[in-house]
This record gives structure tokens, sequence and C-alpha cells, in this order.
């Protein structure tokens, strides 16, 4: 895309100013974004009390849902760094997440059966691709706006504003069950993406995620991005994803099921402890991204989220709420950390692209992975779901010694393409 005058170029250490217009406008996105694709399990749970999916079906419904975001991500990726409009595609992808909260609200309330699988399958699609855009593309935005002394900050303070979205949508759903019926509240969330999809455009739709506007920057390719640091870093965020999302997607299903939830208001209130930790935890990792080894932090929020899981399978009531806290506050520290190690793994024009190999095919592959593992270990009865969280506490100490093999950030190590 040629440069011009409609186009304003975002400095890697910019005005004060314009740093708070692009942090504020990711962070609108961020907090959508989020909200949105973690209320599909909360979705998966009334599509199971409604119309008695199986647990093989959930499980297909997860593995369509984040399939699609990981796989699709890199595609997102490389288009931010070819066009350098990664605002007007976080915007997109804004848009995309409302059509598919639409077409889940039709499963629930105007469909049965054979028709309503097809339509969350197709919902939980095209909220995938609609996921797909926002952490590859908001990351690079801010790794180019701020400096590596402040970068982990804002990384973070952006993080939480997703976690508020995770913490809030459930809570606002909770609310809605008690004056309507629950699923006809999906409406609002609809109207919620596209309204900040036109905010978000607004705001910095004409931002550029590039430095140089003397001309077309040369297209980045795959080879360029994926770094031996890039590689191993995917690896581990996989393998910590498929042990986090294997529990967090389950949660909603569990506590409706196992622990008598039910579909209104409990269960949103429940999922809402989950998720609040995550506001928390975002700016507390990120803070400490700027100061510490994130590769320690990474390590330390793996050991954590799997004593957490322990913790809350071994007790309830007040207690099982303070470990879903602390597994919230564990788990939803990945942003900022991964994306404070990717941008000392690839050059500036492969940074959305090397999120997207990070955050896409590492923590979106395990979210696709995860599930889909505790389905298959609960697919004789939900009563199993225990047994899979087992499992995945297991694989969470696991990546946490696997973060050992992670180059350090900014070293030569890591910065060798793979393909030379």
């Amino acid at each position: 895309m040629a440069s011009g005058t409609a186009s304003l170029p975002i400095p890697r250490t910019g005005a004060p100013v314009q740093r708070g217009r692009v942090l504020r406008a990711t962070s609108l996105a961020h907090f959508v974004n989020d909200g949105t694709t973690f209320f599909v399990p909360v979705i998966a749970a009334l599509l199971t009390s409604q119309h008695g999916f199986s647990p093989v079906g959930i499980a297909v419904l997860f593995v369509v849902f984040y399939t699609s975001s990981s796989f699709l991500s890199l595609y997102v990726g490389h288009l931010g760094d070819r066009s350098g409009s990664a605002a007007t595609l976080i915007a997109v992808g804004l848009g995309f997440l409302g059509l598919g909260l639409l077409g889940f609200y039709g499963a629930l309330n105007l469909l049965g059966g054979a028709a309503a699988f097809a339509v969350a399958v197709v919902s939980a699609l095209t909220i995938g691709f609609g996921s797909s855009f926002y952490h590859p593309l908001g990351a690079s935005m801010l790794q180019h706006t701020y400096d590596a002394t402040t970068r982990g900050k804002a990384l973070g303070v952006n993080g939480a504003f997703g976690s508020l979205g995770r913490t809030l949508y459930p809570f606002i759903f909770a609310l809605l069950s008690l004056t309507l019926f629950s699923t006809s509240s999906l409406l609002i969330f609809v109207v919620l993406g596209w309204a900040s999809a036109l905010v978000v455009w607004q705001a910095i739709g004409r931002a550029r995620t590039r430095e140089d506007e003397a001309g077309p920057v040369p297209p980045t390719s795959m080879r360029n991005a994926i770094t031996r640091g890039i590689v191993i870093l995917a690896v581990v965020a996989f393998l910590r994803s498929v042990a986090t999302q294997g529990i967090v997607a389950w949660i909603p299903t569990y506590l409706s099921i196992q622990r008598g939830a039910g579909t209104g208001a409990e269960l949103g209130l429940a999922v809402t402890v989950l998720f609040v930790g995550g506001i928390l935890g975002q700016p507390f990792f990120g803070l400490l991204a700027d100061r510490v080894d994130p590769r320690y932090l990474l390590a330390a929020s793996s050991v954590g989220a799997s004593l957490a899981t322990w913790g809350y399978l071994a007790v309830s009531g007040s207690l099982g709420s303070a470990m879903l806290f602390l597994l919230g506050f564990f788990t939803f520290s990945a942003f900022p950390i991964l994306m404070s190690l990717s941008s000392g793994f690839v050059g500036r024009r492969s940074s959305s692209l090397g999120n997207a190999v990070v955050f896409g095919l590492g923590s979106g592959g395990g979210m696709a992975v995860g599930p889909l593992v505790v389905g298959l270990i609960a697919s004789g009865g939900y009563s199993q779901l225990s047994v899979g969280f087992d499992a995945m506490i297991v694989l969470g100490l696991i990546a946490a010694v696997a973060v050992l093999a992670i180059p350090k950030p900014g070293g030569g190590a890591g910065h060798v393409p793979l393909f030379g």
C-alpha cells in the first residue's frame, strides 16, 4: 500500500498523546475481543443445557473455534505487516465477532437439533476468524509505539482490558439473565462488537504500524519471522496453552453440571471470579516484564496456574472461589509476557507475523488442542472432566520446565532464522 497524507505513521516512541490514543483504542479492541472469545465456553454450556449437546459435540465446537483462530492469524499477521493497516484490520475482526455472536443467538433461540448444531459450528468458525485479528496486530501496534523500557507496562495495561472484557461479559450476562431471557442478552454483545469496531476505526483507523513512509514496505516472509527464538517460544506457548485452555474452556461446563451452578446468574458470577484474576495479573506481569527476564515469569505463571487448578479441584465454597481467582491471575498473564519475549526475536517489519506465530500457532494452537484432549478424556461422561484437569495440571508443569530452552531475549541465538 503506498504511503500518503491519509496515513499517519506511528513512531516507536511517539508523543504521549499519540501513545495514549493508540493504547486506548487497542485496549477497547482487546476488551471486546477477549470478552467475546472467552464467552464462547459459556455459550457452549448453554448449548449443552438447552440442546443436550454431547461432550464430543462440544469438543468439535471448540476445535473449530480455536483452530480457525490459530491458523488464520498467520494470514492476518502477514497482511498487517505488508499493508501497515493494523488498526483497520482490527476493526474488521471486531465486526466478525459480532456476526458470530448473532449466529449463536439464532442457534440458541430459533433452532434446534442438527440445525442448531450446524449454525453453532459456523458461528464458532466466524468468531474464531474474528479473534485471529487482534492479538498479533494489537501487540504489533504497541511494540512499535512503546520502547523496550515501557513496552511491558503498556502490554500489561492493554492485556488488563482484555481480562476486564472476559470478566464483565459473563457478569453482564448474569445481570441480564435476571431481567431477560438469558440468551437474548447475546444481542447486546452483538451491538457492542459492531459499535466498538466503528470507534476503533475512527480513532486510529488511519494509523500505520510502519515507520518508513517513503515508499512501499517490502513484503514480509515466513522465513524472516520464524527465527530460532520464535519457534521455541511458540512451542512453549503451545504446551502452556494446551494445559491452561484445556481447563478454562471446560470450567463453565464443569461448574454447570458437576457443581450445580446451572446456566444463569450463578454460572455467570462464578466464571467472573475466574476471569477477574486476569485484571490484576496482566498489569502485574507486564510491569515485571520490564524489569525481570520474561522467561522466568512465563515459568512462574505456568506453575501457578497448575497449582491453582489442583487447589480448585481439592476444595469448594469460598476457598474454591479463591482458587478460581488465582487460576485466572496466572493463566491470563500470557499476553504481556509472550509479546515482550516475541519482540526480542524478530525484526520490526515482521513483528505482526512473529506475534502471530507465537500467539496464533502457539497459544492459539494450544487453545484448539487443550479442549479437545479434555473433551476426549471426558467422552464417557462429564464426571470424567476432573481426570482431564489432572492431566492438564501435569502438562502445565512440563511447560514450566520447557521455558529453560527459550534463548535470552535480544540475544543473537534467538534471532537466527530457522531456515537460514
